[in-house]
Order: C-alpha cells, then sequence, then structure tokens
C-alpha cells in the first residue's frame, strides 16, 4: 500500500459469511463533552517510578477491533478447485474510544471493506461496532457502540503540536494478535512525510509497534492521546509512525456529521522545483499542469506559474500545497500568490470538492 512503510494491522483468510453495518448520523460536539471526564493518571503519578497507574488509568478506554470482509473469488477458481464462489477475510487492529456515549477512533485501513466489525476491552467485554465514517485521505475512522448501562471509559486528544522531540509516550494496542499490550518510547520526530499520504505530517516514534497496533492511541503521560498509530517502516528496528491528533480532531466532526471527509481541491498538477529555480527565487510549487474549468483555471492561474503562498503562508514543495488546500472546505475562497515570469501575482480561488482518490 506504501512504498516504505506497512499498515500495522493483521489480515487472515478463511471461509463463511459475514454481517452488515449501518451509519449512524448526529452531532459530535456533545459526544465528546459529556460526562464522566476523561481517563487520567491519578495525582502524583510519577513516571520514573512506573508507568503502571498511567496504564491503569488508559486501558479501559482500549480496545482489540476484529473485522470480517467478503472477497469474491475469480470463476475459475471456482471451476478448477471448487472452491466457493467468495471468501471471508478475517483481520485485527486496535482502538481507542474517545466518548463517554461509545465513538470509537481506529485507522481506515483497519476497517476498510469491513461487513462485521467486532471490538473487545481490556475485562473481557465484546461488542459489535457501526462504523459511522472512515477517510482513506487520512486513514482515519469513526466506530459506534451501543450506550451500555454506564458511561465508557474514554480518551481524551491532547495537543500533537506541542510535542517536542524528545518527549516520552507509550503505545497501547493490539500487536501480532496478542490482545492489550503496552509499550513505551520517546516522539523521535515530527512533521514525517509518507508516500500515497499527503494530507499529513506523521509523529515518529521509537516505541515498538507491531502489526495489530493500527488504530491503537499513543499518549502522553498525561494520558492524553497525541497520535493513532498507523505504520512502520519495512526492515527497520522500533520506527513507527502515528497520524497527529490534531489532524484526527480536525476530521472527526466532519466523520461524525456526514460520515465522509469534503477537502478543498484547487485544480492542478503539481512538479518540484528544479534546484536550479530554487536557487534563483526560493521555495515554491511548479504547476505542471492546470486542469481545464477547474477552480485554478478559472481564477487565472496557468501552467508554469510557481505558487509561493496560499492564505497569507508560505508554500515549500507540493505535499504542502496538497495540505494547505485539502485543509480547506470545498467552497471558500483561499487567496494564491505565485510567480509568473519572476512576476508575482495574487489570485483569488473559489475551491471545489475534491474529488474521491
Amino acid at each position: 500500500m506504501r512504498s516504505f512503510v506497512s499498515p500495522v494491522s493483521l489480515l487472515a483468510l478463511t471461509l463463511g459469511l459475514g454481517g452488515a453495518c449501518s451509519p449512524a448520523l448526529e452531532s459530535f460536539t456533545d459526544a465528546v463533552a459529556s460526562a464522566p471526564q476523561p481517563a487520567a493518571p491519578p495525582s502524583g503519578f510519577n513516571p520514573m517510578a512506573s508507568l503502571a497507574p498511567l496504564v491503569e488509568a488508559v486501558e479501559p478506554a482500549v480496545v482489540n477491533v476484529y473485522v470480517r470482509s467478503r472477497k469474491a473469488i475469480p470463476r475459475e477458481y471456482q471451476f478448477y478447485f471448487g472452491m466457493p464462489s467468495e471468501r471471508i477475510v478475517q483481520g485485527q487492529g486496535s482502538g481507542f474510544v474517545i466518548s463517554s456515549d461509545g465513538y470509537i477512533v481506529t485507522n481506515h485501513h483497519v476497517v476498510d471493506g469491513a461487513t462485521d466489525i467486532q471490538v473487545k476491552f481490556s475485562d473481557g467485554t465484546e461488542l459489535p461496532a457501526k462504523r459511522v465514517g472512515t477517510d482513506a485521505a487520512s486513514d482515519v475512522a469513526l466506530l459506534k457502540i451501543e450506550a451500555g448501562t454506564k458511561p465508557f471509559a474514554h480518551l481524551a486528544l491532547g495537543d500533537s503540536d506541542a510535542l517536542r522531540v524528545g518527549d516520552w509516550v507509550i503505545a497501547v494496542g493490539n500487536p501480532l494478535g496478542l490482545g492489550h499490550t503496552v509499550t513505551s518510547g520517546i516522539v523521535s520526530g515530527k512533521g514525517r512525510n509518507i508516500p500515497d499520504m499527503p494530507f499529513e505530517e506523521f509523529l515518529q516514534t521509537d516505541a515498538s509497534i507491531n502489526p495489530g497496533n493500527s488504530g491503537g492511541p499513543l499518549l502522553a503521560l498525561d494520558g492524553k492521546v497525541v497520535g493513532m498509530n498507523t505504520a512502520i517502516l519495512q526492515g527497520a528496528n522500533s520506527v513507527g509512525f502515528s497520524i497527529p491528533a490534531n489532524h484526527i480532531r480536525e476530521v472527526l466532526e466532519q466523520l461524525r456529521n456526514g460520515g465522509k471527509v469534503a477537502r478543498g481541491y484547487l485544480g492542478v498538477q503539481m512538479a518540484q522545483l528544479p534546484e536550479a529555480a530554487r536557487e534563483a527565487i526560493g521555495d515554491g510549487v511548479l504547476l505542471a499542469d492546470v486542469v481545464p474549468d477547474g477552480p485554478a483555471a478559472k481564477a487565472g492561474l496557468q501552467r508554469g506559474d510557481v505558487v509561493v503562498r496560499i492564505g497569507g503562508k508560505d508554500v515549500k514543495d507540493p505535499d504542502d500545497l496538497t495540505r494547505a488546500i485539502g485543509g480547506r472546505p470545498p467552497g471558500q475562497q483561499v487567496e494564491v500568490e505565485a510567480l509568473r515570469r519572476g512576476v508575482k501575482k495574487t489570485f483569488k480561488v473559489a475551491l471545489t470538492e475534491r474529488p474521491e482518490m
């Protein structure tokens, strides 16, 4: 799926049939603000002595996610080998409860195509979950379990922008099907880019992450979620990547209310500026082509223009431009500054909705 990283869910194949899931749509703001307060370590917690109080506080809000999905078997296999018309793909990953009424965050790739989703808590409780919404571009999914007789333990999203390289973190999840497992480490890097995932910059951590950890939380020592564990570097030792909590926060409201994320669309094909051009004019993004009748074309942007600022902020490379536009809603008007044959021009572009990836 990605050239140098692997998603960290587990997949296996078996034969059989699965059930179906249906979405439910309401306001998400009230759900995340509901009582009781999110899990947090007790006062006086000393991480130098033991991480156990932190683990005990957050583990009830972390779940194992088990999925089944149908996959058609080619006709020739059915004929020659007597196989059925479809098989069931079974997989597993992790997730965490984000509100007391049972909303759960996990990775899109954990539940993509699933016809049946089950979640298992650390106390052994198993419940069916419905898919509320997913977003392949950010690899974030929102699930819902039915509220019980008492509120669910849940976690709060922290401020991932405030993280520093070297800050301590723990990862909780379901690696290799072992069930609830905790590992610790530090934030090893910020702003990491992953191929085919242009809408966000990932956190890097050396807390051990393995297949099955996908969708599990990366937590700071205050018990707040600072990232969602998503991918690992193939062949490396303890190089994992997590979606920052601030990005998760940005997409949750849309997933809750509409089941998908709508992103702004500029309508251009981009290219990295040649080194010689960067030395002459600085950073920017070369427009290799402009989609006819697209938002950029209608605003007057042309092939060969070099975009240097969007909404008053500098853009350095194609990924930077993609995030600057994709982070804005369709219908918003944005000011784009570009160089055309060395002359700076300003264009007001009315963004449309980005086509499905």
